[in-house]
């Protein structure tokens, strides 16, 4: 089988290091502000036809024309009649609480056709020399390059916005996901180079399919039961997002950022925020977070299977994940603290209990297969009690009380109740006027 490739690490941003702390809420007032934006820029839609039509490649993105008959590709002026094959390349930001998992993340989409993974985190070789190595020794079933990149100023909430990150990528399109999402392509298509010849597109967008467990170890396999969720990921061509700053958007990690004026194509359910109306509080009715950018064609790119909870060790990796140098939390601190319910608690519990909406992710075969070892580790060294066997203990008085806490939930969902606008609304996401998953949660106490 064939191994990684052009294994190599990036040079160092020359940006200046800011305040990496994102407020996890926003006043009503900012929010406003924003859906005003949101709404000034909404003229950008795709021109309506009343024919049928094709599309039109040109240097920097896809043009619709009229055209009678099937949907075709055709090469812009200048190309030859058989131009190379289009080139994908995917970013990701990794810690050392997605190693566990990160081995099934790199051969699902190196199975799908990507070219080149660009991983990001701040100094790879000063902090995170072990993750290098566990990533370096991992191998894929097709040729990938894989590059290191080591930034100063990530945009958790919006990692596409990171200086000098869209300028790294050379491919032709960019894949934005996390390292839990999966993408899975319809039955009849093969790969991403079999998508975009059949079915052009500037932006394809997924929408979420929510799979997660709450078991203490991971007991998934395919096919794997799910619902769907809100709001999802895309792949954009790299030619279309504006450079060199990328404009700040209303939930950043699922807009893409375009060049402002460009005719685009987009394929997919490309709903990113809340089919909602701004009312009388406000004195003022604007519609936002709709669907700036309607599908060309009814043709589905497929859905993101987000595996948002592996297992329940998988959430107290993310629920304690510190940087290299930090003081870590122990887990026994929140169980002490009976009224404290980490908030990753509160919303897994909610996508467990969560019925609406159920559907089946199945792409053929396991997307998900875990290094029970290094999970071990890793969960072991989180629960920060000090001794092996006080870790143990802690980890599961830990799982104990998040399921005292899911029973509690389950009850009062059982009455009918629910988040108003689930699942067409943000899911971790704090607004302060009630219209998420979040706002609902903590509503109850």
């Amino acid at each position: 089988s064939a191994v990684t490739q052009g294994l190599t690490e990036s040079p160092k941003s020359p940006y200046p290091a800011r305040n990496r702390n994102m407020a996890k809420s926003l006043p009503p007032w900012v929010l406003v502000l924003g859906l005003l934006l949101v709404t000034a820029v909404r003229g950008f839609q795709l021109p309506k036809f009343e024919d049928d039509i094709s599309v039109e490649a040109h240097e920097d993105h896809i043009v619709p024309r009229r055209h009678s008959g099937e949907l075709v590709a055709v090469a812009a002026a200048g190309h030859s009649e058989s131009p190379a094959p289009p080139s994908f390349g995917l970013f990701v930001r990794v810690t050392e609480a997605d190693l566990p998992y990160f081995g099934s993340f790199l051969k699902h989409y190196a199975l799908l056709g990507v070219n080149k993974f660009y991983l990001m985190n701040q100094r790879f070789e000063e902090d995170h020399a072990e993750l290098v190595a566990y990533v370096k020794n991992i191998t894929l079933p097709t040729p990938a390059a894989i590059e290191f990149l080591s930034l100063d100023d990530i945009m958790h909430d919006d990692p596409v916005r990171t200086p000098g990150l869209v300028a790294a990528i050379g491919e032709d399109y960019i894949i934005n996901v996390d390292a839990d999402e999966y993408w899975v392509l319809p039955e009849n298509v093969t790969d991403l180079n079999a998508l975009v010849q059949e079915h052009p597109a500037d932006i394809y967008y997924m929408r979420w399919v929510m799979v997660v467990s709450d078991k203490l170890e991971s007991e998934l396999s395919s096919p794997y039961p799910a619902n769907v969720g809100f709001p999802g990921k895309w792949m954009a061509r790299r030619s279309i997002i504006p450079q060199p700053n990328v404009p700040f958007r209303m939930f950043g990690h699922h807009v893409v950022p375009t060049k402002t004026g460009a005719e685009l194509l987009t394929l997919g359910d490309y709903k990113y925020g809340m089919n909602w109306t701004v009312g009388e509080k406000y004195h003022m009715s604007i519609q936002i977070f709709g669907k700036p950018l309607p599908a060309y064609d009814s043709f589905s790119p497929g859905y993101m299977a987000h595996f948002w909870c592996r297992s329940f060790y998988d959430v107290i990796l993310k629920t304690q994940r510190f940087n290299k140098g930090e003081t870590c939390r122990s887990l026994s601190s929140y169980v002490k603290n009976l009224t404290e319910v980490p908030e990753r608690l509160r919303t897994l519990a909610f996508l467990s209990l969560n019925t609406r909406d159920p559907m089946t992710v199945d792409a053929g075969r396991e997307l998900m297969q875990v290094d029970t070892e290094l999970e071990q580790k890793l969960v072991l060294e989180a629960a920060c009690e000090g001794n092996r066997e006080a870790d143990v203990e802690s980890i599961k008085s830990f799982h104990t009380s998040y399921l005292q806490y899911k029973e509690h939930l389950g009850g009062i969902m059982a009455t009918g109740a629910y988040p108003e606008h689930w699942p067409e609304t943000a899911l971790t996401f704090a607004s302060n006027i009630g219209l998420t998953v979040t706002d609902w949660l903590y509503s109850l106490d």
